[in-house]
């Protein structure tokens, strides 16, 4: 696969094999590395909260093993033993869920650990504490549910009231890592007209009659056709007569 951000001089490209109807925006907030609060913020012109869902945090060992513990290894955190937690947090907007954000955080120093699991900064904002930039690694897109065994938890929940074949909420799983701190991340938009109303969504103020790019966007390419072979039917009859 393509790198998914390369630059030159002249020009700057972002390159993924992009799910057909996925439109502008949601590409531009798929996009996002360890900065999707800052994004959604800007999208809608309000603060985005973070609501914690659960933590769970593990000691582990150089095999690779996992022992649950109530007290995270973060003065001993190190590449053989890293510290682990795996957590959920939603993404909030005007006491509605934007985004539901799971993740698994390895941790292989004790800086490192100790902003994260007792500074407790969220995962953008300890990179930007570390003064890095995260390296970015978009995995996969799609919609309705995420595939089962996708970063998921006995504890685990999800908004998503869909079928898996759904096209009404929108997914991706990636990862942001740099020197000691890796996190695979799986986040879900529970709702992608969020992306066509923004503001009336918040509100909810979505008027009863769509306009038509507003309902083209959460279609099938076949349906979107059908439809456009339908109208120019209908004309050419209409010129006939």
């Amino acid at each position: 696969m393509a790198p998914f951000y390369t630059f030159t001089p002249n020009s700057t490209s972002i390159s993924f094999p992009w799910p057909v109807s996925v439109t502008g925006t949601e590409r531009v907030m798929l996009s996002a590395q360890g900065n999707l609060q800052k994004f959604l913020s800007a999208f809608f012109a309000r603060p985005i909260h973070v609501s914690l869902v659960y933590s769970n945090d593990f000691d582990t060992t150089p095999s690779g093993e996992r022992t649950p513990t109530l007290t995270p290894n973060v003065i001993s955190a190190s590449r053989d033993r890293p510290a682990l937690q795996t957590r959920q947090v939603y993404l909030e907007c005007e006491d509605k869920i934007v985004c539901i954000c799971t993740s698994t955080v390895t941790m292989s120093n004790p800086h490192v650990a100790n902003l994260f699991l007792v500074e407790k900064y969220p995962i953008g904002q300890t990179f930007s504490k570390l003064g890095q930039t995260a390296n970015f690694e978009l995995i996969e897109v799609g919609f309705g549910e995420p595939p089962k065994g996708t970063l998921e938890s006995k504890e685990s929940r999800s908004v998503v009231d869909s079928k898996p074949t759904d096209n009404s909420a929108l997914w991706r799983k990636y990862r942001l890592f740099v020197e000691d701190f890796e996190c695979e991340i799986l986040e879900v938009f529970p709702l992608r007209q969020m992306f066509s109303f923004g503001e009336a969504w918040l509100t909810d103020s979505i008027p009863k009659t769509l306009p038509l790019c507003a309902i083209v966007p959460r279609m099938s390419v076949q349906a979107v056709l059908l439809i456009f072979c339908c109208l120019a039917f209908a004309t050419w009859l209409a010129l006939l007569t």
